[in-house]
């Protein structure tokens, strides 16, 4: 019931990126027994009932992701957004460029810098971008209307705070890893427990699992080619806006 504290977006780009990179932790904690202890057991139950925990796991989550996500962008030369409607930035499509430039000068009331102030000042040019393409954004907040759009903003989030975690959730898991073999080789015989079981191999392998996984899940091509994905998405609902709002003065004229 936590979870509800949470929407849809919150869900998948947030929450599960950060269970994945504690499932390890999960698996250690079930495999020594940890979550019998009545302090451990009171702990987890009131953060689940109280729904911090969800809470505080997308939180996190999203912190690491917005993190990584300038690195990304200064590494591609600002997002996908601003780099395509840039008039000095090479275009496979002159014509398309165009169209949603005038579609978002339409839609957001914003006049998008021309090529001579695109090399005069490019962070002034690149903020008027930004400016237009976020008032575009604000009116696509339409779930429903602008399905396709939400979901690849859902994909492009969860892409980049997998790709954000990364190095925590390697940490995380070489950690249980290396908690577990310890507990098998030392611990387990102070304790009269069996060394070798089908508890103690499965727990490992499923640390050692999560641990490959998170050296092949993350990845800039992912991020940046969902980046793509949403940015086209939010171009041609600008050209959507554009249309509808011409249809509707037009039906409005007397």
């Amino acid at each position: 019931m936590s979870v509800l504290y949470l929407d849809d977006y919150e869900r998948r780009a947030r929450l599960v990126p950060g269970l994945l990179a504690i499932l390890p932790l999960i698996v250690l904690f079930a495999v020594l027994g940890l979550r019998q202890i009545p302090a451990v057991s009171y702990v987890t139950g009131t953060l689940a009932l109280a729904g911090v925990g969800p809470v505080m796991v997308a939180g996190a989550v999203r912190n690491f992701g917005r993190a990584a996500e300038q690195q990304l962008w200064d590494s591609w030369g600002g997002p996908p957004t601003t780099t395509w409607l840039r008039l000095d930035a090479p275009s496979d499509d002159e014509a398309q460029r165009q169209l949603w430039r005038t579609a978002v000068e339409v839609v957001s009331g914003v006049s998008l810098p021309t090529l001579r102030a695109e090399r005069r000042d490019r962070a002034k040019a690149d903020n008027a971008i930004k400016l237009a393409t976020k008032r575009v954004r604000d009116g696509t907040r339409d779930k429903e209307k602008f399905a396709l759009l939400f979901n690849e903003n859902r994909n492009y989030g969860y892409e980049r705070n997998i790709y954000g975690l990364r190095w925590a959730a390697r940490s995380i898991s070489l950690s249980s890893a290396l908690a577990l073999a310890g507990y098998m080789k030392w611990l387990a015989p102070m304790a009269d427990r069996p060394q070798i079981s089908a508890g103690n191999l499965f727990g490992l392998a499923a640390c050692l699992f999560c641990l490959a996984g998170w050296f092949v899940l993350p990845s800039k091509k992912r991020v940046h080619d969902a980046a793509n994905r949403y940015a086209n998405e939010l171009l041609h609902a600008a050209v959507t806006l554009r249309d509808e709002s011409r249809s509707d003065r037009t039906s409005t004229t007397p």
